[in-house]
């Protein structure tokens, strides 16, 4: 059943309407109000599944009380009833299913009720297929269904698409947008451009059922991942509950850090991505730092230099790192390894900074190879 709600100030539409929807067989009125107010409590306590709302009541209108209830469960159906067409623009704005004229006919009505059929039975689809989407933000970033990246409409729509994934979760006004993405166009043509782009971000995401990812509420856009797989997401949310490293997460470590397929967005060279870019970044490197001395403890010396080379790779010049893979290059006595290792470091640091190795890391060396 669709649990269905009704907001209309005037009691003979609310009474209409409501007798109206009786006769679909998978529609369930679960409450009627003439007080939209009403309306945000109930979506709060049970799940609602669509709201039908009068665009013109005295305390609220209804494109506000749509943003609200989007803000509450982003999943909520929006049909707008109304006796104006003045609104059609705003009400599609925040992406309404239908937007139905008073009085309301019984044949346009089916026409809605079918709509929303279908959109529930493909919000019932996609959260049993949610896995197969993924949001891939290291190296290119890149939307998928399955093995099949989807395709953007101009190179500004998947920058859109970038940009609110990274602000995941959380409301974007559309004047920082326009000022990260248009800053260099005039006010009235940045805003063109982002409702057009906006526009053309949904119907991409709409091939695999994730057009209603995409909230807008109080001139502010939020891309909602929900349970949508995101590698940056995963990433964090691995070393965020695993602080330390030890033999019952080493596994899952591990694999949280292969997600780092690459820079953050690294492809698509993204001015506003490049502080995001240096945190995943150390964070990567952080990570790999407690890998590779948890090995180092557990006596694993190979397992330990694979991931310190993959720090020496991520950054070549953190003397430290060197060092310690010269003492474990001494413990596995391949001194081979070691002595090139040292050659090329200081050539590194020679040519690239213009510096010296340290004088404790020369002495390090001298250790191990007189």
């Amino acid at each position: 059943m669709i649990r269905t709600v009704l907001v209309d100030d005037e009691k003979h539409a609310l009474n209409n309407l409501e007798r109206l929807l009786k006769g679909y067989d998978h529609i369930q009125v679960v409450g009627a109000y003439t007080d939209v107010t009403k309306i945000f409590e109930k979506i709060k306590e049970e799940k609602v599944h669509l709201a039908f709302l009068d665009i013109e009541m005295p305390k609220m209108k209804g494109i506000e009380a749509a943003e609200k209830i989007l803000e509450i469960d982003s999943n909520v159906q929006i049909v707008f009833v109304t006796a104006y067409n003045d609104y059609a623009v705003d009400a599609f704005e925040v992406n309404a299913i239908d937007y139905v004229m008073k009085p309301i006919l019984k044949r346009r009505l089916d026409k809605t009720i079918e709509r929303v059929m279908e959109r529930h039975q493909d919000m019932i689809e996609l959260n049993k297929k949610n896995e197969e989407n993924k949001i891939l933000c290291f190296g290119n970033f890149e939307i998928t269904k399955g093995e099949q990246a989807i395709k953007w409409r101009t190179a500004k729509a998947k920058e859109l698409a970038a940009y609110l994934v990274q602000n995941r979760g959380k409301f974007v006004h559309k004047s920082k947008i326009i000022e990260e993405l248009w800053h260099d166009k005039e006010e009235e043509q940045a805003t063109k451009l982002l409702h057009t782009n906006i526009y053309y971000v949904r119907n991409a995401l709409k091939t695999i059922n994730l057009d209603q990812a995409i909230i807008y509420a109080n001139e502010m856009y939020k891309f909602d991942i929900g349970k949508i797989f995101c590698d940056v997401e995963e990433f964090e949310k691995t070393f965020d509950r695993n602080k330390v490293v030890n033999i019952k997460n080493i596994e899952l470590m591990e694999k949280g850090s292969r997600l780092y397929r690459g820079e953050y967005l690294e492809e698509n060279d993204y001015h506003w991505a490049k502080n995001e870019q240096e945190r995943l970044g150390k964070l990567y490197i952080n990570i790999l730092r407690k890998i590779s001395d948890f090995y180092i403890v557990e006596g694993k010396y190979r397992e330990a230099i694979d991931y310190l080379k993959g720090i020496v790779e991520k950054n070549p010049y953190i003397e430290e790192i060197h060092a310690t893979l010269m003492n474990v290059y001494a413990k596995i006595e391949d001194y081979t390894s070691l002595k090139e290792h040292y050659k090329k470091v200081s050539n590194d640091f020679k040519g690239e900074l213009g510096i010296e190795l340290s004088d404790a890391t020369k002495k390090l060396y001298k250790n191990f190879v007189l």
